[in-house]
């Protein structure tokens, strides 16, 4: 195995997380000492001859200009749809609220700020992301009413001022704040919306209710169908899920959450090409 851990020049600190990369299984990022070592590395090799990139919207006009038409290219927007993320985060909110609050403002500030700062950019971001994973995992729809919706309206107004379209991903449960972004805010795409047991979305429910306000992605089983299904399972629920939600438009056709690294190709292929053939209306 290789451990990589970074040292940030400016204030002379090692970063609390390490990076391990196995021969077997993808990277992964932990603290130090899940890994058995301290904090700080008792002995270390500096990495030589890496290749300096460009930063920020440098590099980003690289990436865009790489991909040219081959897809879209989306930019953060500075908020994120989760403030509270683990059970420690519970106990203090429930025992004292103000800081996350205080913490919900801060964020509201900085994304307002970048937006401004994205809508004089030379060249536009095709969308805007705006959300976390798990964001009704440890925060109740309330919470989220309290602390996460009064970001999401103003930052989902602000792109749509300036025409970008904005994007929430949310693994986990998910209809609820479907609800409040097709509902309450200028959202404009939200995915994976995941079925149960991981997820609680039903894509026909979704699209009955909100299909002409905001626009569904999703929600092909990360496991069971892209993972492990066959290629005709992954064609049988690339139809059921367009029959379920493209009526009218409004509806990307996507995985529920991600694609595992062993995923087939022949079944990310089968989605493109039902995408192609049995979605075009």
């Amino acid at each position: 195995r290789i451990i990589t851990q970074r040292f940030v020049l400016s204030s002379q600190e090692w970063e609390p997380w390490a990076t391990l990369y196995r021969t077997d299984t993808p990277p992964i990022q932990a603290r130090p000492k899940k890994l058995g070592l301290p904090a700080v590395p008792d002995s270390w090799e500096p990495v030589e001859g890496r290749r300096e990139w460009p930063k920020g919207y440098e590099l980003w006009k690289h990436i865009r200009q790489e991909m040219g038409d081959h897809g879209v290219l989306g930019m953060g927007s500075g908020m994120s749809t989760c403030i509270l993320n683990n059970e420690d985060d519970v106990y203090a909110y429930y025992d004292n609220p103000k800081p996350f609050f205080a913490e919900a403002d801060r964020r509201l500030a900085t994304a307002e700020a970048r937006i401004k700062t994205i809508a004089g950019l030379e060249i536009q971001p095709d969308f805007l992301l705006c959300g976390a994973s798990g964001t009704l995992i440890w925060q109740t729809p309330d919470m989220v009413r309290e602390l996460v919706l009064p970001m999401l309206k103003s930052v989902t107004k602000m792109a749509a001022e300036l025409g970008i379209p904005t994007h929430v991903h949310s693994c986990g449960p998910e209809k609820e704040l479907v609800e409040m972004a097709a509902l309450e805010t200028d959202l404009t795409i939200i995915d994976p919306l995941e079925a149960p047991p991981m997820g609680n979305c039903s894509l026909r429910e979704l699209k009955t209710k909100y299909g002409d306000r905001i626009v569904l992605k999703g929600n092909l089983h990360t496991t069971d169908v892209m993972l492990f299904g066959s290629v005709d399972d992954v064609i049988a629920a690339s139809k059921q899920a367009i029959d379920d939600a493209a009526e009218g438009g409004g509806f990307i056709l996507s995985t529920g959450d991600q694609c595992g690294r062993d995923t087939p190709d022949e079944n990310l292929l089968a989605m493109v090409e039902t995408a192609r053939t049995y979605g075009v209306y």
